[in-house]
């Protein structure tokens, strides 16, 4: 209810209906987006009506048209003139949000007066009626509201962990500031969490010291991959189109050595030609050890490609005896996607420090543990070995979370576009990323299985559109690119016209906040996280030496 510290700004004035009204308003008192308030009679009770301003016009009824052009015809200043410019009307239509009733938010079931006086209510009950309740133990801080620095605003945490929240944004509009203020409050609580971190963003959430966060460096494990996976990465880091005869008989080298019998018979059957055993392993060089048994197998086929291998060697896999030329392309193949990978790995170790080794698939389960962030490090790979990574992690864990060895956790994925893609983002071949299954598995069904997603996009139009479609809450900052714009008022429901047209027009740091973790659709100035990425915005030209300078 209206209290004394209320502020009037207009006064209610021609027809109302229950969706909407107009006001009268004193300039600059209100702006696109405020919240104000009504006093509306519903039979004997005196409620609250609450609104939200999507429009507002200017108009002076002495300064017409004629007087206009005739000024500018004569190249005169208006304000020097004898029309006066003091008699301004400023028409303001609200959008009506709700009337609260006993703490609910309940649809009006009358117009609000016409002569109503409109006011803007104190700070703290504007807090309360954007918090709807929330309980205190759920509450996320994320900025202020914008237009109102008084005013603090908060997010339901429940609804990001048990359900999935988008952040979309152009570049620089301030999305992995966003995501880290939010991060840094779940950290405050304690909540598990998974971070795929492509370009160390979120390196400095140590910063923070609100729970122990830590680095993983993922790498490519080829004794635990199963074959399509491996021939993923072949196609991926080669950058090869693989035969079907190349495809077989990469699968039966890597089955012959993942199996510890079969590689015994391996050295077994080349010491009978002369040749000196196997000298490589998967776990230790992985592309370089299916190179080295390729280039044997080639060198017995070489003598004569028509006689067969040895039948011990075809009876570890049929798949051995192929043609000396497969034999050669996929040894090639398997150099070439060795040598890219050691040059991802070693970028990759560049920029992330003391990070620790990924536990092995056995033992993923590590990373998931109350008061735990842990950060996926996926700097200087590729996005084919990043989906890879990512698709064989996220499966692992849904299989741990699944049989209840790990509790329930927020993943973050950055770069989403990336990882899963919409059909409009797909290359010439028609490939699916790896991760897109998985993740979008986890997207319908995550709420059973205690698994949350924040999905993060500069590109908004290239995500698959039923992933984004389960985000139940967004946070939205500036949006620019057309395609982008019409994508998102196309697939985020709760997201109203005058919200849509108020997007490219944001400044950095301001977010449209709409979905279950908040009450309506809300415009807020984001606060700065405590920790930053490892590669923040610089001024490049600032320290320049300048002209006439001889450095």
């Amino acid at each position: 209810m209206e209290t004394n510290s209320a502020t009037a700004v207009g006064t209610v004035v021609g027809v109302t209906s229950t969706t909407e009204f107009q006001m009268q308003v004193r300039p600059n008192t209100v702006n696109v987006q405020d919240l104000v308030a009504v006093d509306t009679l519903d039979g004997e009770c005196r409620l609250r009506a609450w609104a939200k301003v999507t429009t507002i016009e200017r108009l002076n009824p002495l300064f017409p048209r004629e007087a206009a052009q005739e000024l500018a015809f004569q190249g005169r200043d208006p304000f020097d003139s004898v029309v006066s410019m003091s008699r301004e009307m400023i028409t303001a239509t609200c959008t009506v949000i709700g009337v609260e009733r006993e703490g609910r938010l309940e649809p009006p079931k009358y117009p609000v007066q016409p002569a109503g006086r409109v006011y803007v209510p104190p700070a703290r009950e504007i807090e309360d009626f954007l918090s709807g309740g929330i309980p205190e133990h759920r509450r996320l801080r994320i900025g202020n509201l914008r237009g109102n620095d008084n005013v603090r605003v908060y997010l339901d945490g429940h609804m990001i962990v048990s359900r999935h929240l988008a952040v979309l944004a152009s570049t620089g509009a301030g999305k992995t500031v966003a995501t880290r203020k939010i991060l840094e409050e779940l950290m405050g609580l304690g909540y598990p969490i998974l971070i795929f971190d492509p370009h160390g963003d979120y390196a400095g959430l140590h910063i923070a010291q609100r729970t122990d966060v830590v680095t993983y460096l993922p790498q490519i494990r080829l004794q635990d991959e199963s074959p399509d996976q491996v021939l993923s990465y072949l196609r991926g880091l080669s950058g090869e189109i693989i035969s079907a005869p190349q495809e077989q008989f990469a699968a039966g080298i890597l089955a012959a050595l993942q199996d510890e019998k079969s590689r015994y018979e391996l050295d077994a059957a080349l010491e009978e030609f002369g040749y000196a055993p196997l000298t490589k392993s998967l776990d230790r060089d992985h592309f370089f050890a299916l190179a080295e048994l390729a280039d044997r197998i080639a060198e017995l086929k070489a003598v004569d490609d028509r006689r067969p291998l040895p039948d011990r060697m075809r009876k570890i896999s049929q798949s051995l005896n192929c043609q000396s030329s497969t034999a050669n392309a996929v040894a090639r193949q398997c150099r070439r996607a060795g040598k890219q990978y050691l040059n991802m790995v070693r970028t990759n170790k560049t920029y992330s420090g003391d990070a620790r080794e990924l536990p092995s698939t056995q033992q993923l389960h590590e990373l998931i543990a109350y008061k735990r962030v842990s950060i996926v490090s996926l700097e200087g790979y590729s996005d084919e070995l990043r989906q890879s990574i990512v698709a064989n992690l996220m499966q692992q864990l849904l299989q741990d979370r699944v049989g209840g060895k790990i509790p329930r956790f927020l993943t973050v994925i950055e770069e989403a576009h990336n990882f899963i893609p919409g059909w409009t983002a797909v290359g010439d071949n028609d490939r699916v990323a790896p991760s897109l299954p998985v993740i979008k598995q986890i997207a319908t069904e995550g709420r059973k299985y205690g698994m949350g997603l924040i999905l993060i996009s500069q590109r908004p139009s290239r995500i698959d559109a039923t992933v984004l479609s389960q985000a139940n809450s967004y946070l939205i900052l500036r949006i620019v690119n057309p395609n982008d714009q019409r994508y998102i008022r196309d697939v985020v429901e709760t997201l109203g016209e005058a919200e849509a047209h108020a997007l490219p027009n944001l400044s950095t740091g301001e977010a449209l906040l709409s979905g279950s973790f908040v009450r309506i659709p809300v415009m807020v100035r984001v606060d700065k996280s405590i920790s930053e990425g490892k590669h923040e915005e610089e001024d490049f030209l600032k320290d320049l030496p300048g002209p006439g300078s001889s450095a």
